[in-house]
């Protein structure tokens, strides 16, 4: 097991740590974003492959801001996914206004200026015969992004020699009674080193046996209530072609949902399996192990042609899929799943997620 550290940007500002294992894996994380900027593994031929999206450096990265920004292998927050109506969020019996992103008063993914484009510091906090862990931290001050208190997140990766990426959160709130705090990680991943432009052919297998149903009025927002999926088009307990059901003429274009785990919601102690992808022409599989309730599925249904990413290749609708682990969306102004986003300074926020890659 093995760390180095490169600068990411021109100025040497911004860093880049490259885990590596036994194996040949190499994983790279960028403190900017506390970002996952690549994740190279051999396939069924020992053919190595980089299989998440992303840009070659940060200069890459900024000019593709004015592009379009899918969030590539951030972390995302304070609170991931979208909160409606943002102009109003009670958070210790106070009103918050959050920033609108989205039309009809959306709050979306840590809101103007959230998590993915903040400088976290960084460090090598373990090496050992068997993980490589890097760890980064950042203080959101009061108000930031209109969220009260200021609150201190820990992103540790860990690279195992199993292939296993541990993505592990500790948010601890400084001031002020109460926050609330929901992040994830917004990788999107495509098994085949994107050597198919689409994750059309990929299989993917999931736990969650309900979805959340969003209003009918306005997009993508849960409405709290759980939809079972059992013989619907959402049923991928049994494993089945993600293309079967990306279908560019509906209002969501592909998937786009949350979905939620048999055990109820809140955070567990162990993690358990939240989803299996598999590429038939690589052979590889990646497995995603979570201690929290939901898993969004997003099949990068609005990913612009534009973005031309690492080693030239240029991204596009289903180029790549995200699978967001986190507590259910929308949480804070939903009262039954309220209390799995409320941090105090007696209760913290921790979140671990495995995304553990290997050949089929």
């Amino acid at each position: 097991m093995a760390v180095t550290k490169h600068a990411f940007s021109q100025d040497g500002t911004i860093d880049e740590y490259v885990l590596s294992n036994k194996q040949g894996t190499k994983v790279h994380v960028t403190n900017w974003g506390a970002r996952l900027t690549r994740f190279i593994v051999a396939d069924k031929t020992g053919t190595l492959r980089d299989i998440v999206a992303g840009f070659e450096d940060y200069e890459s990265w900024q000019k593709s801001l004015a592009i379009d920004d899918p969030y590539f292998g951030a972390t995302i927050g304070r609170v991931a996914g979208r909160i409606w109506p943002c102009d109003n969020v009670l958070i210790n019996g106070q009103p918050c206004q959050l920033p609108e992103i989205q039309p009809n008063k959306v709050y979306l993914h840590g809101g103007i200026n959230g998590f993915d484009k903040k400088l976290f510091s960084g460090q090598v906090l373990s090496t050992t015969e068997s993980a490589v862990t890097v760890e980064f931290a950042y203080i959101s001050e009061d108000k930031e992004e209109g969220f009260p208190g200021d609150i201190e997140l820990r992103v540790k990766y860990t690279l195992d020699q199993e292939n296993g990426l541990h993505i592990e959160y500790l948010g601890t709130l400084l001031s002020g009674t109460e926050t609330i705090l929901n992040p994830t990680n917004h990788t999107y991943w495509n098994l085949t080193g994107f050597a198919e432009p689409t994750i059309h052919h990929h299989m993917c297998r999931l736990t969650a046996d309900r979805v959340m149903e969003c209003r009918a009025d306005i997009p993508m927002v849960p409405t709290g209530r759980l939809l079972p999926i059992k013989n619907t088009k959402l049923d991928f307990t049994q494993l089945k072609q993600i293309g079967e059901d990306l279908d560019p003429s509906n209002a969501e274009r592909g998937l786009d949902h949350v979905f939620v785990m048999e055990n109820e919601p809140g955070s567990g102690s162990q993690v358990r399996e939240a989803a299996v992808l598999e590429s038939p022409k690589s052979g590889l599989r990646l497995t995603v192990l979570t201690d929290q309730p939901a898993l969004v599925v997003y099949t990068g249904n609005w990913i612009s042609d534009k973005l031309v990413g690492k080693y030239g290749v240029r991204y596009g609708n289903y180029a790549a899929i995200a699978l967001e682990a986190q507590q259910v969306a929308n949480a804070a102004n939903l009262p039954e799943f309220r209390s799995q986003v409320v941090v105090t300074r007696e209760s913290p926020f921790t979140h671990h997620t495995v995304y553990r890659v290997n050949t089929t």
